[in-house]
């Protein structure tokens, strides 16, 4: 049986030491998929609330991380991604003219583009306010995308006043990853 591969990229205030992303890179690990972590966060200098400006920054530094990667060695290829990781992990499929599998937390509008029917799941809140919940439903819909929406949580998938409802929450996201 060939290897397994899962890359995670982050969010531009959510690290892959988060519990989305750290409980993603468990299960799959536990899978005996390859685990990479991207970092760019820390090294991105742009105006922190211009995404699009941060997405086109962090792609050098994420070519610079996966140019090492031998895509070839891998039969199965996952990437996770968190806000506008999603539009880097689009990206960074069709630059390395790869098949991955994608499991998109909280897309941006710019990740929308690579999303593709049969090859992705979609986790969202419906208070989001950097991708209106309707839009992304829509979109979803359209593509015939699966979509997993949470009532009463925005962006980060975090309940603001009951932390019960974002442990139930981060369980059934845990629950997909295991069955991804």
């Amino acid at each position: 049986m060939g290897r397994k591969l899962l890359i995670e990229f982050p969010g531009r205030n959510y690290s892959c030491d988060k519990p989305l992303l750290y409980y993603c890179g468990k299960v799959f690990a536990a899978r005996d998929y390859d685990v990479i972590k991207l970092d760019y966060n820390y090294r991105l200098k742009g105006d922190k609330n211009n995404i699009s400006e941060l997405i086109e920054e962090a792609k050098a530094i994420v070519l610079k991380q996966l140019d090492k990667v031998d895509f070839g060695e891998y039969e199965d290829i996952v990437f996770v991604s968190k806000s506008m990781g999603c539009a880097l992990a689009g990206f960074m499929e069709q630059h390395y003219k790869i098949r991955a599998r994608h499991i998109y937390l909280t897309p941006v509008d710019a990740g929308l583009k690579y999303m593709q029917r049969g090859k992705c799941i979609v986790v969202s809140g419906k208070e989001d306010t950097i991708l209106d919940s309707r839009k992304l439903k829509i979109y979803c819909v359209e593509q015939d995308i699966p979509l997993k929406q949470f009532e009463e949580v925005g962006h980060s998938l975090e309940h603001a006043e009951d932390m019960n409802k974002t442990f139930a929450i981060l369980m059934v996201i845990i629950r997909l990853f295991k069955e991804f």
